[in-house]
């Protein structure tokens, strides 16, 4: 399996770069490529240090740097820099487990986006049942890191008009017939902090990205 993990970090979510890095390194199958898309951290020296530690493991890993300008945008410029066949965005505040890419190996040959399970919480998140229909009807079934072809990516990038991309993503794969598979224990760690960005946003800001969620769903139905 040809496979990119890339990552997107701003401020100071480079400071969780060397746990990414480490764990990516750690894999039983290792990737084919990993993308570090540094768009203004608050220290260059983590990029630096998590490129080392990839290196140092023979995983080939490649810098582009830019500017901020939204999580779609953000997540293309990353996705833009791979050659694989098969792209994962993981949180730069994330981690996968040793087993992760293995897993993901394994339902490559009947899938095009493979949910990855998580650890949330302390507890097991997996959706081993997930599937198209289940996905266009607007049900959760795959977490932001879940593993797709970057052919589906080519015809239909990241929304750059939502913060929440990654479920804008799988309805736009959806519609393009993508098929879904799902793990059945996790491969990361989902890990919730301070300056989560999920944790900063408000009562208003939570209901204007549902208006744009659902308008970008429409999008791609009229796509």
């Amino acid at each position: 399996m040809s496979t990119a993990v890339v990552t997107t970090c701003w401020g100071a979510y480079g400071r969780y770069l060397t746990d990414w890095a480490e764990s990516i390194a750690g894999q039983t199958q290792r990737p084919t490529q990993a993308v570090i898309a540094d768009l203004g951290v608050d220290d260059p020296d983590t990029v630096a240090h998590a490129t080392e530690i990839l290196r140092a493991t023979d995983v080939p890993c490649d810098v582009v740097t830019g500017e901020y300008a939204g999580m779609g945008a953000a997540r293309n410029t990353a996705v833009a820099a791979t050659r694989t066949e098969w792209v994962m965005h993981l949180d730069a505040d994330d981690t996968l487990l040793p087993h992760a890419l293995a897993d993901v190996a394994e339902l490559t040959g009947q899938a095009d986006v493979v949910s990855l399970g998580a650890i949330r919480d302390g507890r097991p998140v997996c959706f081993p049942d997930v599937s198209r229909e289940r996905i266009l009807a607007r049900g959760h079934g795959a977490f932001s890191c879940s593993p797709f072809r970057r052919s589906l990516w080519e015809r239909r990038p990241f929304h750059t008009a939502n913060d929440w991309v990654d479920s804008v993503l799988w309805v736009g794969f959806a519609h393009l017939g993508a098929r879904f598979a799902g793990t059945t224990r996790p491969g990361f760690v989902y890990r919730q902090h301070d300056d989560s960005f999920s944790h900063q946003l408000t009562a208003e800001d939570r209901r204007q990205a549902v208006r744009q969620w659902k308008h970008a769903c429409r999008s791609w139905e009229l796509a």
